[in-house]
């Protein structure tokens, strides 16, 4: 009897219920922790630190843009001076803060630090308030190298008064001493050369113009100090701004701070020179000036440093009393250039080349 023919590639259907159990795969399981953390980052990005203020580096701009004047006035260089920026965000989110605790090129500030008692609107109109005075004080800097007399001397700014001295009964912060033993005074070295040729014990006589405009009269009999006559004030030049002789604007939106002052002196005489003032050179500065031309020191100047570090500068330009920290940053990649003064960054520009022909005596 013979069997019935097989087919050995046939299956037989297995009869019966079955449960079939699967282990889940290592796909769906890094498709779930993934899903789990963008919303943790969503999260974590909503929820507002309302107490520290993020500042990270921010840009370089090249600043002759953004000038605005007679064309007929104005020369086209092949160099560049650039200003430097931060960004400040004021409100971070929980995930902004954990990234600059992650970045070192971000520092997380106190809000209180940043902003003390003012509102976010209020700090953005004072940094605005302070770019406009920045603007009109560099203007009128550079316009006085160019010959033009638009800054004049005009008293002993009172900065500082010492207790217990003959100036603490006679004067307050923010007085201008205009006149001393019947002696014009321009300036803070006019005062201290008068003072320092009395004796102590002498009668002093000064007028003063007050911050109302009006002027009054004081005596006071001088103290001693290491054998000389003392006053007992810290002060400074007060100065008297004049009328331009045209009009220069400056077009930038969202910057504020004092702390242009530097870059848009220099790029205002650069672009009204005649000559290259920074031949075939991109130099960024920053640096606050007053209206002697002093330079003075600026905020988030590390910050500032990345962002230099990051376009490209050939030389960056910084207060002196900034210039480490800058260095600490940028090592070897970019030189820093430590100045003083207004004139100090003239001299440095000249000894790489630069063309200071039209620039008055003072920095020659």
């Amino acid at each position: 009897m013979s069997e019935p023919p097989t087919n050995e590639n046939t299956s037989v259907p297995p009869t019966g219920p079955f449960n079939v159990r699967r282990s889940p795969t290592w796909a769906v399981v890094a498709a779930t922790v993934i899903c789990l953390g963008l919303v943790g980052l969503l999260v974590l990005d909503q929820v507002t630190v309302t107490s520290k203020v993020l500042t990270s580096p921010g840009t370089t701009r090249d600043i002759a843009p953004m000038l605005v004047l007679d064309k007929a006035m104005t020369y086209s260089a092949d160099g560049e001076i650039r200003m430097v920026t931060v960004q400040s965000n004021l409100e971070p989110s929980l995930l902004e803060l954990l990234g600059g605790w992650l970045d070192d090129s971000i520092e997380i500030s106190d809000r209180h630090e940043v902003l003390g008692d003012r509102t976010i609107e209020q700090n953005r109109t004072l940094g605005q308030e302070q770019m406009a005075r920045s603007l009109d004080v560099a203007v009128r800097v550079a316009l006085e190298r160019l010959g033009y007399e638009v800054i004049s001397e005009a008293g002993a700014l009172v900065i500082q008064i010492l207790p217990d001295t003959p100036a603490s009964a006679a004067l307050d912060s923010g007085d201008v001493i205009i006149e001393a033993d019947d002696q014009a005074v321009r300036n803070a070295r006019d005062l201290g050369e008068i003072v320092r040729s009395r004796l102590p014990g002498d009668l002093f006589s000064f007028s003063v113009l007050q911050l109302d405009g009006t002027i009054r009269y004081e005596t006071v009999v001088l103290s001693e100090k290491n054998g000389n006559a003392f006053l007992g004030v810290s002060i400074g030049t007060y100065v008297e701004m004049g009328d331009l002789p045209f009009e220069i604007n400056f077009l930038i939106e969202r910057v504020g701070g004092p702390s242009a002052g530097l870059g848009l002196t220099l790029a205002l005489l650069e672009t009204m020179l005649p000559g290259e003032l920074v031949p075939g050179l991109r130099v960024v500065a920053t640096g606050t000036v007053d209206p002697l031309g002093n330079v003075g020191p600026v905020g988030g100047m590390e910050q500032k440093s990345h962002a230099v570090m990051r376009s490209g500068a050939d030389l960056f330009v910084v207060p002196s009393s900034q210039a480490e920290q800058a260095q600490s940053v940028l090592g070897e990649m970019v030189d820093v250039v430590a100045v003083d003064t207004v004139d100090d960054a003239l001299q440095i520009l000249r000894s790489l080349g630069g063309d200071l022909s039209g620039i008055g005596s003072a920095s020659q």
